[in-house]
C-alpha cells in the first residue's frame, strides 16, 4: 500500500478508509436531523392547506344549494347524513359529491393511529346522541336553524357555518352550538383551527382567540332571533 495515496481496491482505485466514511456517516446524518423537522413542519402545513381548502368547499357547496332552495342553507340536523353513518346521504353531499372534502388529513391520520384526543363534556345536539364510526372532520352552527335564509343574515363575516370541531372518535352527530354539540375548535395546525364564515371566508384562530369568537352572539347566530324550543333563550351568556 502507497502510504502517500491510502488503500486501494483489487482493481486499484483509491477505496476509503474507515475513518473517512464515520466521518461520511455522520454528515448524512446531521443533514438528516436538519431536513427531517423542515419536512414535518412542510407536510404540516400542506395537511392545514387541504383543511382550510376543505371548508371553503363547504361554504360554497353550502351557498350552492342555498342557490337551489330559495337562498336556505342546508339544516343542521341533515346536512352530514340522513342515514347514521353515511355522509353521502347528507342534503350537502351532492354538491361536494367527495367524502375526502369532509375529512382533515390530520385529524383522519390521528384516527387511523388511534389518538384519542381529550373531548370537552358537551350536552347533546336537538337529535340526541348520534353514535357511529367518524369519517369526517367538521361541524355545522346549529344556530343556523334560527335564520337560515343566507339574505336575512346581519353579518354574514361574523357568523359562523362549519368549524373543525374537536370530535370524539365516534361522534356522528355534526353540530356545533353554543349550548349544545361540540363547541371546542380543534386547534391540530401549529395550535390553530379553521372556521369558515356565512360570507365565504375562513378564519384561522388560536385558543385564546376562538373562545374569544365563540362569546359573541353573532357568531352563532345570523340574526336577532334566538329563542329555543320552550322559549328558552339560547343566546343566554353571550355578547
Amino acid at each position: 500500500m502507497n502510504p502517500q495515496t491510502g488503500p486501494h481496491d483489487a482493481a486499484g482505485r483509491r477505496a476509503f478508509t474507515l475513518i473517512e466514511l464515520l466521518v461520511v456517516i455522520a454528515i448524512i446524518a446531521i443533514l438528516a436531523g436538519m431536513l427531517l423537522p423542515a419536512l414535518a413542519r412542510a407536510k404540516a402545513a400542506g395537511r392545514s392547506t387541504v383543511c382550510a381548502n376543505n371548508l371553503k368547499q363547504m361554504g360554497l357547496a353550502s351557498v350552492m344549494y342555498a342557490n337551489d332552495y330559495h337562498g336556505h342553507l342546508p339544516s343542521f340536523r341533515d346536512w352530514l347524513y340522513v342515514r347514521l353513518g353515511d355522509l353521502s346521504t347528507g342534503k350537502l353531499y351532492p354538491y361536494l359529491k367527495s367524502r375526502p372534502t369532509y375529512q382533515c388529513p390530520t385529524d383522519m391520520a390521528d384516527l387511523r393511529s388511534g389518538k384519542r384526543p381529550t373531548i370537552p363534556t358537551t350536552n347533546p345536539g336537538p337529535g340526541g346522541n348520534q353514535n357511529a364510526k367518524r369519517d369526517y372532520s367538521y361541524s355545522m352552527n346549529c344556530g343556523l336553524c334560527h335564520g337560515e335564509d343566507m339574505g336575512k343574515f346581519l353579518s354574514p363575516s361574523q357568523t359562523m357555518i362549519y368549524m373543525e370541531a374537536l370530535l370524539g372518535p365516534t361522534d356522528y352527530s355534526g353540530q356545533a352550538g353554543p349550548t349544545f354539540g361540540a363547541r371546542t375548535l380543534a386547534t391540530r395546525h401549529n395550535k390553530r383551527g379553521h372556521y369558515v364564515m356565512a360570507d365565504g371566508h375562513v378564519e384561522r384562530m388560536n385558543d385564546k382567540q376562538s373562545t374569544a369568537a365563540e362569546k359573541m352572539r353573532r357568531f352563532w347566530f345570523p340574526t336577532d332571533l334566538t329563542t329555543g324550543p320552550g322559549g328558552m333563550d339560547m343566546a343566554r351568556g353571550l355578547q
